[in-house]
C-alpha cells in the first residue's frame, strides 16, 4: 500500500472512530434524556419509592453501597470520556459540558431517601 493511501486510510479510520465516540454514553433504560424535574417528581417519591420501583422505571444503574447500608444509584448521560482524549475532537466536544445525571439515595430498607437530577447543556 502506498504511503499516501495508507495515511488516507488511517485518517478515515480516525474520523469514523471519532464520530462513534462522540455519541452519547448513558446508563439505565434510555429514559434519562427525556427526564425533566416534573417527571422525576412523579417517578421518584422519597419515603415511598423502592429499589424495585426505581429499577422498573429507569433500568440498571451504577450502584455505590456504603457500610451503613445506604446505597446511591447513579444514572448518567453524557459524551464519552474518550472524546476528551482525542486530538482535535476534544477542541469541539467536551464531556464535562454535556451531562445529565440522576442520583438516588436509598436508606437501609431500600426506600428512596432523596434524589437529585442535574443537567448541563447537551
Amino acid at each position: 500500500m502506498k504511503r499516501g493511501t495508507h495515511l488516507a486510510a488511517l485518517m478515515a479510520l480516525a474520523a469514523v472512530l471519532a464520530a462513534a465516540l462522540s455519541g452519547c454514553a448513558s446508563s439505565g433504560n434510555g429514559k434519562l434524556p427525556a427526564l425533566t424535574p416534573a417527571l422525576a417528581a412523579q417517578e421518584i417519591i422519597p419515603g415511598k419509592s423502592t429499589r424495585a420501583d426505581i429499577e422498573a422505571a429507569f433500568g440498571k444503574a451504577a450502584i455505590t453501597s456504603y457500610a451503613d447500608g445506604h446505597e446511591v444509584w447513579l444514572y448518567q448521560l453524557g459524551m464519552a470520556k474518550l472524546v476528551d482524549s482525542l486530538p482535535y475532537v476534544n477542541l469541539v466536544l467536551s464531556s464535562a459540558d454535556n451531562k445529565k445525571e440522576l442520583s438516588i439515595l436509598f436508606n437501609r430498607a431500600g426506600v428512596v431517601k432523596k434524589y437529585q437530577l442535574m443537567e448541563a447543556p447537551l
